[in-house]
């Protein structure tokens, strides 16, 4: 358009224009498109394969599975804690009866030994 268009020139005239036909074919065009929405809606969708879909479920299992062991085994920390636990248990074990009476009314009133005791 032009910057100095003037309203004032065109009168009543409209300044734009639409193709002939444009609005004859306007209500085909608009009931073909909702047709073809129409059908892409009832469509059923496919379902997947119960094969695969159990391989997909069998294989994430199976991943997760193995990661947790490839996480355990590098984590030394984890070990760690069982061994710390089962030396003191052995240390225990290795004391006489005197000692171990001893030890046991000394920490008699520890809340966490009792827990771990009992």
């Amino acid at each position: 358009m032009d910057k100095d268009f003037n309203f004032d020139q065109i009168g009543n005239k409209m300044p734009y224009n639409v193709p002939e036909g444009f609005f004859d074919q306007l209500e085909d065009n608009v009931m073909a498109e909702i047709k073809a929405e129409k059908l892409e809606i009832q469509q059923p969708k496919k379902k997947p394969n119960a094969i695969r879909m159990t391989f997909r479920v069998l294989l994430s299992a199976a991943a997760a599975f193995a990661l947790f062991f490839v996480v355990t085994k590098n984590n030394p920390r984890i070990w760690r804690r069982a061994d710390s636990f089962y030396s003191v248990e052995l240390a225990y074990d290795n004391l006489s009866a005197e000692d171990q009476a001893y030890l046991m009314e000394l920490y008699s009133d520890d809340v966490f030994l009792l827990t771990i005791c009992n």
